[in-house]
């Protein structure tokens, strides 16, 4: 429970709504939820029955919404003055949003609606209920000429992080409308899984969810658990794609169901991409969403598929056909295992980042091809900066767009032909990245017979992809990949495509002829 104080004029209520849009909880203004119970107003209350009484009814209000479940609450500016409402607050995050006096006035005006403007000695008001706001606050923000974005963000570094981060962990945050995280990033962290999880305010039990073969690796995640004073248990799941089924969804769920599981306990998913989404979707749906935390083992769910908040699982006629948008509360990205695992989605992951330099950061593919040869060795000190700026690529724009409505979707760059590849070619362990690269490959085909790139821009393509074994070469027929499109989950009578202006420049919805299509995929074929 996350509850703000501070004088009126403070922000409470604009920083408010948008703090709770950003962690996915509801938000509660305290002198709102009293008119509509008491239907008359506050100001009405005040001149009726004066201000002890209030005060009374504001502190029933108050104790009442911290027993129900997380939200964003504001509270009155006097509410701090109640005795018994500031001991109430003893078990929630206070954020003490800090305004000057002057300020404060300048921003209220004459608000007729604040009974307390039109008492005498406002400023002895002020200066009465600073030491109370700073007594019980757990945070202070400082909120003079600050945008509320800014003030928000803050609020959400501190209230979102663990109690104690390792040394030579990098951590980014992910903050896109319904859930702020944490992805930390570092060597030997499953050993510290325990430590970089956030709080969990009344949660009891966690479920550790893998496939077989990362049994041993559970152990780890579990007695970091259990160190934060939780009951664990485990559930194995099969390798692979075979796990995002309806059939492990049920299975999955009906043994949450007979543990008894909490929309305040975690799931936790340890393993590689297809069992994140999985453990995801199940998070999404289980008592309409019980938290969510996960530990990818592979270098394609740690730079891409576990960031985001995308889960789903397959039907026959496709893959990720079903699915939710549900955050995670942690994400742990420990690149000794990537490291150790590259034969298991280590080369797609390597393509997801080139996707990401591409479409975002043209230093980070210089780094990319300058490092190629250490890299696919596993040099774990450069894979920590490859996924992390990865990660912060995509929370960027997550956190600007979770919902795919707008720049989340210069993230299908090569993908939407990359789709149609996977789909035609036979399935291999790295076929998702091997149909990536092919994807980006006839973007970049595409958008230079648009005259939106050079010759060399195309070249740059060939040049990082081939530098890791990637795919820049193969034939396919129009018939085929529009067979493979009609499965598309974007297809809207026809399919769309991004492409590129340049590095870090792409644009998104481009319509595209049948006849330039089929010039792709020749030159593609060549």
């Amino acid at each position: 429970m996350i509850v703000l104080i501070g004088f009126m004029g403070a922000g409470k209520t604009t920083v408010g709504y948008l703090l709770a849009e950003k962690l996915g909880v509801p938000f509660v203004d305290i002198d709102i939820h009293i008119e509509r119970k008491e239907k008359r107003s506050v100001r009405a209350i005040f001149d009726e029955d004066g201000e002890a009484a209030f005060r009374q009814i504001e502190h029933n209000t108050v104790v009442e919404i911290l027993s129900g479940p997380d939200a964003v609450v504001a509270l009155g500016g006097g509410a701090a003055e109640h005795a018994g409402t500031r001991l109430a607050l003893a078990g929630a995050i206070v954020i003490y949003l800090e305004v000057e006096y002057d300020e404060a006035v300048l921003r209220i005006g004459h608000d007729a609606y604040r009974p307390m403007m039109s008492m005498a000695n406002v400023r002895g008001i002020y200066e009465r209920r600073q030491p109370l706001y700073r007594s019980i606050a757990t945070l202070k923000v400082r909120t003079n000429a600050r945008r509320p974005e800014a003030i928000v963000m803050e609020i959400i570094e501190a209230v979102v992080a663990p109690a104690t981060v390792p040394d030579q962990v990098q951590s980014i945050l992910v903050a896109p409308m319904g859930g702020a995280h944490y992805v930390h990033i570092g060597e030997r962290l499953i050993e510290r899984f325990g430590d970089l999880m956030p709080v969990l305010h009344g949660g009891e039990n966690a479920f550790v969810v893998s496939a077989i073969d990362d049994v041993e690796m559970v152990e780890s995640v579990a007695d970091g658990l259990r160190s934060r004073r939780l009951v664990v248990s485990t559930f194995v799941v099969p390798l692979g794609p075979r796990c995002k089924s309806f059939e492990i969804v049920h299975q999955l769920s009906l043994f949450l169901a007979s543990h008894n599981a909490h929309r305040d306990d975690v799931i936790v998913g340890v393993g590689d991409d297809s069992l994140c989404y999985l453990v995801g979707f199940v998070a999404s749906t289980f008592n309409r969403g019980i938290k969510l935390a996960l530990l990818p083992t592979t270098l394609l769910g740690q730079v891409d598929l576990a960031i985001g908040g995308k889960n789903a699982i397959n039907l026959p006629q496709g893959s990720n056909l079903i699915g939710t948008i549900y955050q995670p509360i942690v994400v742990v990205d420990d690149v000794d295992i990537s490291s150790s695992r590259r034969r298991d989605g280590f080369v797609s992951g390597i393509a997801e980042t080139i996707k990401h330099a591409l479409i975002a950061d043209a230093e980070l593919l210089s780094f990319l091809l300058e490092n190629a040869p250490a890299i696919l060795l596993g040099d774990k000190d450069l894979l920590c900066s490859v996924v992390a700026r990865s990660v912060d690529i995509k929370a960027q724009i997550v956190a600007a767009d979770e919902r795919e409505q707008g720049e989340r979707i210069y993230l299908n760059y090569g993908h939407t032909f990359g789709h149609a590849f996977e789909y035609l070619l036979e399935e291999t362990p790295d076929r998702h990245g091997q149909a990536v690269a092919l994807g980006m490959m006839a973007a970049a085909y595409l958008a230079y017979r648009q005259g939106r790139i050079s010759k060399g821009v195309v070249e740059q393509h060939r040049q990082i992809l081939s530098a890791y074994g990637l795919c820049t070469f193969g034939r396919f027929y129009m018939e085929d990949m529009h067979r493979a499109w009609m499965h598309d989950k974007k297809y809207r009578g026809g399919v769309r495509f991004v492409v590129l202006n340049g590095i870090g420049l792409p644009e998104g919805g481009v319509e595209v002829s049948n006849e330039t299509l089929v010039d792709v995929l020749n030159d593609l074929a060549t």
